[in-house]
Parts: C-alpha cells; sequence; structure tokens
C-alpha cells in the first residue's frame, strides 16, 4: 500500500482486495484446491497486503479491535494449506481451506467493515447499531421453524483452547466419554497455543482441527467461532464447549431435548459449580475432585423438563446453540466487545431482541474449572466492556437487568393456576419477570402470558422480544386487554419515575382476588449507610451505575406505602424481608449504641435491604 493516501482512498482499495479474495475464493469453492495451488499463493500475496493497509489505517481506528491477529494469521493459515497439498494431503488441505481459511477470511472483511468504515466516527457507529437494530426487529417478527434438512450429526462439538495441555485433555477425554447419547463431530480450535499443546492437539484423531498461530483473545475466537461455525459445522446444533469443563453422564441427550422442544430456543445451558449469573448449584464435593463430582453428577442429571428456565441474560462455559439464531445476528458478538468482557452480555442481547429464548437446563450440571481462557486481565477490561455496551444500548449492563427479585422468587411458594396472565411494570432486561414465569411453571402453570409496559423507551425492544404486548405507561390502554391474575414491577419502586402512577396502573388491572409483586429497598440500611459515608455523595452512589437515569430518589415509607395501595383497593398478604446477614456483628454494635427502646427492631432495619411485598385485591 502507498503511504500518504487518504483515509476513504485507502479503505477503498482495502475492500478492493477483500472482493477480489471472496472471488478466488467463491472460484476455489467450485474448482478444487489440487490444480489451483497458484491461486492459493496469489491469495497469500493478497493477504499479506491487506494486513499491510489494515495496519496503515490503524492512524484512524480509535477502538480496541483484533484486526492485526486477524491479519497474521491469514496468510499463516494458506501457507499450511500450501504446505499439505505438497506433501499430498489432499483430505486435510481441504480440511484447512473450509475450517480455518475461508471462515478466517469472510470474518476478517466484516471486522474490517466495522472499524474501518462504521467505527469511524460516532454517526457512522450509531448507523450501524440502528441498521442491526432494525434488523433485529424483522427478525424478531418472523416465525422461529427449523429446516428439513439433513444432518450427519447431532451436535457439532467445538472446545476452544490457549494452552492449558492438561485440562484440555480431561476436558476432551470427558467429551469422548460422556458423550454417548447423541452422535456428534468433535472441532478443537487452538487459539495460539504453546509448541507442546499444539502437536499433542495435532496427533488426536479427529478431522476438523483448526489452529490459529496468534491469540486472538478469547472474545475474538468465539465471535469468529459462533458467527462462521455454521459454514463447515455438520451437526443440527452447535455445542460450544470451553476447555475448563468437564461435561458429565447424560449433559447432551439432556441439552438436545431442550433445543429439540421449541425452534424459538437460541442457547441452551447447564448449571455447573463456578459461574456468576446465578448460573451455579451448590456442591458436595471439594475443589476439583473429579471422581467425588461424577458421583454427585450422575444422580443430579435427571431429565425434567420443568427445571428449563427461561433468562434474560446466560454465560456461557458451555452451551448448546442453534445455528439459524447465530446466523441472523451481523456478528455473533459485537466488535466492540473484542476484549472479553460483556461480549455475553451484548450476544443475549442480540437474542433477545430478536425474540429468541435462552435456556438455563437446571436438571443438568458440568463441572467448571474456572477463567481458563480468559485470564487474570479480565478486570483490568471490565470497565471498558461495561462502556461500551452502555455506548451501544444507552443502558448500564448491570443496572438493567431487573433482576431485583430474582433470588426470592426462584423460591417463593405459589399456588399455580393453570393458564396465568401476567403485567410487568418496568421489567428493564426482564430477568425477574422470567423468574416468576419459570417459578409458575415450575409449580404447575401449563400457560403463562406476559404483557409489558415501562415508563423508559429504552427497554422497548427487548420487552417486544421477551414479552408477548408492548409498550410505554401512558398507551396502557392501547395495548392492554382485560385483567391480569398477577402483577410484578420488575425493578424496585424506587428507581420508578413516577412511583404513584406504577402502582396505581397495576392495581387497576389486576383482577380481584389476583397479586401484585413489589420490592422496595431500605437506603437507611447497615450496608447503604456505610457506602453512604465512604462516598459521601448519596445520589451519585445509587445512580452512578447509569448516569442518564433520572436521579429520583424515592425513599418508601412502609406505611405510607400500604394506605396507598389499600385506597386502590389491594390488602398487604405478605412481607418478606430481604437481609443482609453479612452486617450482623455491626448491626447489634449499631443498634446498642443507639440506645433506643427495641434494640431488637433497630438490628433488624438496619440489617434489612429491603423488602419483597405480595399484595392481594379486594374481591
Amino acid at each position: 500500500m502507498e503511504q500518504n493516501v487518504s483515509r476513504e482512498e485507502l479503505s477503498s482499495r482495502i475492500f478492493e482486495l477483500f472482493n477480489t479474495g471472496e472471488e478466488a475464493i467463491e472460484f476455489l469453492n467450485q474448482a478444487g484446491l489440487q490444480d489451483n495451488i497458484y491461486l492459493l499463493e496469489d491469495l497469500k500475496v493478497l493477504c499479506t497486503t491487506l494486513a499491510a493497509g489494515i495496519e496503515q489505517s490503524g492512524a484512524w481506528i480509535t477502538l480496541k479491535n483484533r484486526l492485526e491477529e486477524l491479519g497474521l494469521n491469514a496468510p499463516l493459515a494458506i501457507e499450511r494449506i500450501c504446505q499439505a497439498l505438497k506433501e499430498g494431503k489432499l483430505e486435510n488441505a481441504d480440511m484447512q481451506y473450509r475450517c480455518i481459511f475461508v471462515p478466517l477470511f469472510l470474518f476478517w472483511k466484516r471486522y474490517a467493515e466495522f472499524f474501518l468504515i462504521y467505527a469511524a466516527d460516532e454517526d457512522a457507529l450509531r448507523r450501524w447499531h440502528e441498521e442491526e437494530r432494525i434488523h433485529q426487529k424483522e427478525v424478531r417478527e418472523q416465525p422461529k421453524e427449523d429446516s428439513q434438512q439433513d444432518f450427519r450429526y447431532d451436535l457439532s462439538i467445538v472446545v476452544l483452547f490457549y494452552g492449558h495441555k492438561e485440562m484440555t485433555e480431561k476436558c476432551l477425554e470427558a467429551i469422548r466419554k460422556y458423550t454417548t447419547s447423541r452422535s456428534y463431530e468433535l472441532i478443537t480450535v487452538d487459539n495460539g497455543s504453546d509448541e507442546e499443546t499444539t502437536a499433542w492437539c495435532e496427533s488426536l484423531p479427529h478431522e476438523k482441527k483448526i489452529y490459529y498461530s496468534h491469540n486472538m483473545g478469547s472474545s475474538a475466537a468465539g465471535n469468529l467461532i459462533f458467527t462462521m461455525a455454521p459454514l463447515y459445522m455438520e451437526g443440527k446444533y452447535l455445542l460450544f464447549v470451553s476447555n475448563d469443563v468437564i461435561v458429565t453422564p447424560g449433559y447432551d441427550e439432556i441439552l438436545y431435548q431442550c433445543m429439540e422442544s421449541d425452534p424459538a430456543i437460541a442457547a441452551a445451558v447447564p448449571v455447573c459449580n463456578s459461574a456468576s449469573n446465578y448460573q451455579t448449584i451448590s456442591v458436595p464435593y471439594q475443589d476439583n475432585n473429579l471422581e467425588d463430582m461424577l458421583h454427585f453428577a450422575q444422580e443430579y442429571n435427571q431429565f425434567n423438563p420443568r427445571k428449563w428456565t427461561d433468562r434474560a441474560r446466560l454465560f456461557c462455559i458451555l452451551g448448546c446453540y442453534r445455528p439459524a439464531a447465530l446466523m441472523q445476528t451481523y456478528l455473533a458478538y459485537d466488535p466492540l466487545f473484542c476484549y472479553d468482557m460483556f461480549a455475553d452480555d451484548d450476544q443475549c442481547c442480540q437474542f433477545r431482541r430478536m425474540g429468541y429464548r435462552q435456556v438455563l437446563c437446571r436438571d443438568v450440571f458440568v463441572h467448571h474449572y474456572g477463567s481458563a481462557t480468559i485470564g487474570a486481565e479480565q478486570f483490568q477490561v471490565m470497565d471498558l466492556g461495561r462502556a461500551q455496551f452502555y455506548q451501544k444500548y444507552n443502558v448500564d449492563a448491570w443496572n438493567s437487568l431487573g433482576a431485583d427479585l430474582f433470588e426470592v422468587l426462584g423460591c417463593l411458594d405459589i399456588n399455580p393456576i393453570e393458564s396465568v396472565r401476567i403485567l410487568a411494570l418496568n421489567p428493564l432486561f426482564g430477568e425477574s419477570v422470567l423468574a416468576l414465569c419459570n417459578r409458575l411453571k415450575e409449580c404447575g402453570s401449563d400457560s403463562v402470558v406476559v404483557d409489558a409496559l415501562t415508563e423508559d423507551h429504552r427497554y422497548l425492544d427487548d420487552m417486544e422480544g421477551l414479552f408477548h404486548r408492548s409498550g410505554l405507561l401512558e398507551d396502557a390502554e392501547r395495548v392492554l386487554e382485560g385483567n391480569y391474575n398477577a402483577v410484578i414491577v420488575g425493578s424496585g419502586l424506587e428507581r420508578c419515575l413516577d412511583l404513584r402512577a406504577v402502582c396505581a396502573l397495576g392495581a387497576k388491572w389486576l383482577t380481584p382476588g389476583g397479586l401484585m409483586i413489589t420490592k422496595h429497598t431500605n437506603y437507611f440500611n447497615l450496608a447503604a449507610l456505610h457506602s453512604t459515608l465512604q462516598s459521601g455523595d448519596f445520589v451519585n452512589d445509587v445512580f452512578s451505575k447509569d448516569p442518564c437515569e433520572n436521579p429520583v430518589l424515592n425513599l418508601i415509607s412502609d406505611g405510607a406505602l400500604k394506605a396507598f395501595l389499600q385506597n386502590k383497593g389491594l390488602e398487604l398478604q405478605r412481607s418478606i424481608s430481604l437481609v443482609n446477614h453479612s452486617v450482623d456483628p455491626f448491626a447489634q454494635l449499631v443498634a446498642a449504641a443507639l440506645q433506643v427502646n427495641s434494640d431488637e427492631k433497630a438490628e433488624e432495619f438496619l440489617k434489612t435491604a429491603g423488602k419483597l411485598n405480595l399484595w392481594r385485591k379486594r374481591m
């Protein structure tokens, strides 16, 4: 590439080369490799020139990216294909071409389009995300149906690894030993491992061994797999396995049956011993004792669809994916999230907004060592990923989950009825609302339908992907039909912009005898007071996770809330204190120091982080 060319001219030349490369790939797909090694050599030169041009344009790219690593891997991939052809290893050359080079090249082009064109300035980036949002809406409105094509295997199991030979060996051995119910092909993806680990993997008998010399990071490599695996996988579902996971007996059948149960399921994920996001269970074995773990897993893994729970967000240490859902995305992960953090959140947002379900299978367990593929630097990039998520969606990833009631709803005693209609108010990303739906189904309800209203237009796309009907609070008369058996305020009441309007609307649309569920925070509990004293700024501390949220602080009095809702026809049926036991000893000391009439009552107040209230509408 020439020096001192304009940005527009350089970008034009780069994409001319990409287009030429695609034409060469199309020709090789038709003509084959054996008699066209000269064209592969030309492709190698083209890739080297492309990498140089993209490097030259680096001064204009302000966002973190993995374009350099992609550019380094492309010509080396062709070099290995040519070497295999010269050695007469035609099948191996064909595999490397189909599974390594072509997906890498096409993915490289998509990444380059994002960073050289759409990420060039804020307006262009907004245009990319708006086009993506419109596409997601189009997909959301389409019926979810599986194709009728035949597949060679039930599962294509893809294992991504970077070093950690001993751990990866145990992972692959468990796959071989316990994937017994479903046919599968094994695909390993070596993301720039050391020589010993790479040589060991190359000695294994399976056919599809994908190898990249230069590590691309787990998010970029995962993005490459999820975006491009449908080009070369021969299974009906993609089963992605991190190399720090040990699968267990029966896992394959349960996940497969979950995916088969509904073409609208994009991903099914098991529970494990070590993960965040409410995806773990308590286990009786110590640390990484695999023998005891397997005894536990054999008893635990019992097929039970009532334990399949819909989630708004799932982290994938192991996940079974529907290729059709992956192929509907522009890229499986937005290129913004190429440094490991919040790529999962982005993918879940895409699935959610396209109208796909994400299911946590609580009837199947796998063992997770933890963070072998990410490394210690994850904490250094967390703030960057969180900021990038906000840049794209205009909401905070954590503060928007709507998981305020998640834990307590999961074990709430509920008398189910066969068919339930729920009105969700301010559900945000919907995690608490889904928790209520899951609990109702687990307790025996066969049909649960949710309509939703919000005060905040930023969450409409997520609501429309998750629920039956959705709209803004002021559109209630147009959106809603009939009364509801249950109403749930998905966010804490203190986050409502107009608390009275939200509560009054819920009471209005609740059928007599119906249940309304609310939760509010006690900002005077000991943990909040301690945080306030440390920060010196109460309001900013409360709302710092989302600076665009209106800084309204609804300090809620139990008595005032009860009086207001009684006036709307509701009676308090039950109040559940959400107690923070970590402050027990300090609460005792503070209560004693206050010298109030009832130290016990003061202590309870100081420990109570909030309350979950169940309100029943009078008949």
